[in-house]
């Protein structure tokens, strides 16, 4: 869903889709420090692989916050979209 007309006017979807490219781009960090974590510990670099494996858990901890609260974003919008005094974007 891309759009809503309300009340004459058209509400974006922005912050669904916003909540949704932060998922994603948690989940490409995570994808990168699983990597380098490998590739540190290929190459005998322990200083970059606890580095990694420090900031691994952060990564997914955020990436599970928004999933977790996608579908409350995703209803908030809607009933802000269904109402013409609400901006929805917001």
């Amino acid at each position: 869903v891309d759009h809503y007309t309300v009340g004459g006017s058209m509400m974006s979807d922005e912050v669904v889709k916003g909540a949704m490219a932060g998922y994603v781009f948690e989940n490409v960090e995570i994808a990168t420090y699983t990597a380098l974590i490998a590739a540190a510990k290929a190459a005998g670099d322990s200083q970059t692989q606890a580095a990694c494996e420090q900031i691994l858990p952060q990564e997914q901890a955020m990436a599970a916050w928004l999933l977790e609260h996608l579908p409350e974003i995703t209803d908030a919008f809607l009933v802000r979209s269904a109402d013409p005094d609400l901006e929805a974007k917001r």
